[in-house]
């Protein structure tokens, strides 16, 4: 609260023993590459996050399991990084299908299809870039 170097510093030494004490993470201690024997890789032949972003995907989460509001700021989230939502066994309303007035796509790009599941429909099926059909 009063934006100290010194309380942190403190509160951090404190904070840092107590999970070491007390926690598997704790007890990890990291070698650094050179202690192998080995050199870091240069961060030019590293993958840019630009492109790493592209791989991610969400969990298949319905909005039974979390709310609606959550589920489609996932979906925005992933869209905009170039990664890839799931909808989750409870389907997708064909509304985020739209793009926002603030130009976002709502929809997500994984659709679900079990058997017997309700709301696949041509619309549904036609809007994903990647089905996962439960057997």
């Amino acid at each position: 609260r009063s934006n100290s170097r010194a309380a942190y510093a403190s509160f951090a030494s404190l904070h840092n023993s107590l999970v070491k004490a007390s926690s598997l993470r704790g007890q990890l201690d990291f070698k650094s590459p050179r202690q192998y024997g080995r050199t870091p890789i240069p961060l030019e032949a590293v993958e840019p996050a630009s492109a790493i972003v592209k791989r991610f995907r969400t969990g298949a989460m319905s909005y039974g399991s979390i709310s609606m509001e959550s589920h489609t700021t996932l979906a925005i989230a992933l869209n905009r990084l170039g990664g890839f939502s799931n909808t989750g066994e409870g389907g997708e309303d064909p509304v985020r299908y739209q793009l926002t007035p603030e130009g976002d796509c709502t929809k997500s790009a994984i659709k679900q299809v079990a058997s017997g599941r309700f709301g696949v429909t041509m619309e549904y099926l036609s809007n994903a870039q990647e089905l996962q059909i439960k057997m």
